[in-house]
């Protein structure tokens, strides 16, 4: 009862007697915190007295009044209270108070104080010795393993502290070098007791608090985690980059999130989940993937809004430290890595993570199992899987990395491949390739004319648009006006799209002979791609209608030797060179007997045309009826060679538009 009785009588002197000047004020309080904090702590002994039970709080919490009055009165012209506090270090006192906490409380009662000042103080000199050294004490206490139960003011503190230190950007440095740590630290030391310091930078120690249980402090310690990437002094940046703990923490932390994933994922409703940090976050009720998929978001935003060299730096270490260990065994790659994978692909979207991925993928890992191959390779090798699911997510992450359109990853997947044109027979004559036509390309090609192509529009165009166009007999038709003109305008859109990222890369307007001649090798890409169409009778029609999104695209790309490889079937062909026309024309003949030995075939394709225009490849990886499979099949390759056909037609128009405005 005696602390208070203390308080009462306080009250009323203070009520009785005049107005204290402040300053005088000041130092009885502090004074009288000084000696009831003594009193409590004699002799060195930890007192198991908590801190509410004494008068310490209501006098430390008039002197911080009065500090924060004595600021923010524009009619005082010196702040004599923080000038005492200043030159007799007391901030510092209360900081090896707080570090001993010999009175149960008293920590995290001055922690909260310095929390309140620094809050509210008009401009805090941070700068200043005794403010500083105090300030990184409490950085030090504030370590979230080290008190764990205090989490929520500790977390608040560094919040306030680094929304303090965006204002005051050129004093930031001083809590990230360890060597103006230890300097300031060392001054410290001839007026006050000092104790052994970690000197935890400020990132680090709020990096401390990523595995907390407690959302609210989980939200607090990613916003002090997006303020300082945010800063702009170069020498924070640097530090941050270089020095502290943050891109391989945030690195490691994801992959921990990622490994506690279940091995098989239920993927209903995760095709197109997008998990924003902020609303759907708890630490309480998250499930992993919930977790996961926060955590990536978050991740994204610190890498598309924080500083460049900060966000290419954390891109390299998940680089590192997640995605050269996603393929480190055989075992570990399941049908749920390569969904993930695709998740996060798309997540990086127009961020550095994008060129990051892009530059692993086609980089060679260094493993006992995989060594030298890079994860385009293996992915392509998984391919072969029997698992309909596992190859409908490896073709989907395929088709995300083809429409992204990096330079060198196509060339990497494609486009080396067929670079050289040992795909052409030279010793055949008569085709639109001939002599005249070679020598036009020639000329066109040496005038560096990167508006006309003879190659994307040929002078035999309409004898290969028939071509493409006869694949489909008449009773294989699931559409009687049989036409490519219902795909003109999507088809213009998507070229259009395709040419708007392609206009930088070095590509040649024509496809000419190479002065080597070798043996021609279309790559393990191509090669599962036309291994894929030629199974397609035989397999499941999700996987045929992602092989129709592969190869619009890739016709679609302003290259002349894939265009003229891909799209050109009066092209003359060296001998067991494979061909899309030709595979085509074996498939739609197989699936052609099938479909005939169906009673009803011509209602069935009209059924099956209904559904593939209404049905993604998600909704036919579920169909396990053989009888529909191939008449869904049918119809999607029906409109391929449609779809193609349209290219085709873009292609040449755009190309002579082109010429004309020349």
């Amino acid at each position: 009862m005696m602390p208070v009785l203390n308080t009462i009588l306080d009250s009323v002197v203070d009520t009785i007697a005049p107005p204290t000047p402040a300053f005088e004020n000041f130092i009885y309080h502090w004074e009288k915190f000084m000696v009831n904090y003594l009193e409590w702590t004699t002799d060195g002994q930890f007192s198991q007295t908590r801190i509410e039970e004494t008068n310490v709080p209501g006098h430390l919490e008039i002197v911080q009044q009065i500090l924060i009055c004595e600021d923010q009165n524009e009619k005082t012209a010196t702040n004599l209270c923080m000038e005492y506090v200043l030159k007799n270090d007391l901030f510092n006192m209360l900081a090896v108070i707080a570090e001993k906490e010999k009175l149960i409380g008293i920590r995290i009662l001055i922690l909260k104080c310095m929390t309140n000042l620094i809050s509210q103080l008009k401009n805090p000199v941070l700068a200043h010795q005794s403010f500083f050294v105090t300030i990184q004490r409490l950085i030090n206490l504030c370590d979230s393993v080290l008190y764990n139960k205090q989490q929520q003011d500790q977390i608040h503190f560094l919040y306030m502290l680094c929304t303090l230190l965006n204002n005051q950007q050129n004093v930031s440095i001083m809590f990230f070098s360890n060597e103006s740590i230890m300097s300031r630290l060392e001054e410290a030391k001839a007026s006050t007791e000092s104790s052994t310091f970690n000197r935890l930078n400020l990132l680090d120690c709020i990096l401390t608090y990523i595995n907390t249980k407690n959302t609210d402090v989980y939200y607090k310690c990613c916003d002090c985690i997006l303020l300082l990437t945010k800063f702009n002094d170069e020498n924070v940046i640097d530090y941050i980059s270089n020095e502290t703990k943050l891109c391989s923490t945030l690195s490691e932390h994801f992959r921990n999130l990622f490994c506690a994933l279940p091995t098989t994922l239920d993927y209903n409703g995760l095709e197109t989940i997008e998990l924003n940090w902020r609303d759907d976050y708890n630490a309480t009720y998250s499930n992993d993937v919930t977790k996961f998929f926060c955590w990536l978001n978050f991740i994204i935003e610190i890498i598309r809004d924080g500083q460049l060299k900060i966000s290419y730096s954390l891109c390299e270490s998940l680089r590192l430290l997640f995605f050269n260990k996603l393929f480190d065994t055989p075992e570990q790659i399941s049908c749920s890595y390569v969904f993930l994978l695709k998740k996060i692909y798309r997540a990086a979207d127009h961020t550095p993570l994008n060129y990051t991925i892009n530059y692993w993928l086609r980089s060679e890992l260094d493993n006992s199992y995989y060594d030298k191959q890079t994860p385009i390779d293996i992915l392509i090798k998984l391919s072969s899987t029997t698992d309909d699911t596992f190859v409908f997510n490896i073709l989907n992450f395929f088709i995300d990395v083809l429409h992204d359109s990096d330079k060198e990853v196509l060339d990497f997947i494609i486009l080396r491949f067929i670079n050289n044109r040992n795909y052409y027979e030279r010793c055949t004559s008569g085709t639109w390739s001939d002599e005249e036509d070679e020598r036009e390309k020639k000329l066109l090609s040496n005038g560096n004319n990167i508006n006309t192509s003879r190659t994307l529009a040929p002078s035999s165009i309409d004898r290969i648009i028939n071509r493409l166009l006869a694949l489909i007999p008449q009773n294989l038709q699931s559409d009687q006006l049989h036409t490519f003109k219902d795909h003109i305008t999507d088809v213009k859109n998507m070229y259009n799209d395709v040419l708007d990222k392609c206009t930088k890369f070095d590509w040649p307007s024509e496809a000419l002979n190479s002065v080597k001649i070798n043996d021609f090798d279309e790559g393990p890409f191509l090669r599962m791609i036309f291994k894929k169409i030629s199974n397609i009778p035989n397999q499941n029609s999700s996987t045929t209608l992602q092989l129709k999104i592969i190869l619009i695209f890739l016709s679609s790309l302003p290259h002349p030797y894939l265009h003229e490889y891909l799209l050109n079937s009066t092209l003359p062909l060296k001998r067991n060179v494979p061909s899309l026309y030709m595979i085509l024309c074996q498939v739609l003949k197989e699936l052609h007997k099938k479909i005939l030995t169906f009673p009803n075939y011509n209602e069935e394709l009209i059924q099956a045309r209904k559904r593939i225009l209404n049905s993604s490849s998600i909704k036919l990886l579920k169909e396990k009826n053989f009888e529909v499979i191939v008449f869904n099949n049918a119809v999607i390759l029906e409109e391929l060679c449609k779809e193609l056909v349209a290219v085709l037609f873009v292609k040449y128009h755009h190309t002579n538009m082109a010429n004309e405005n020349i």
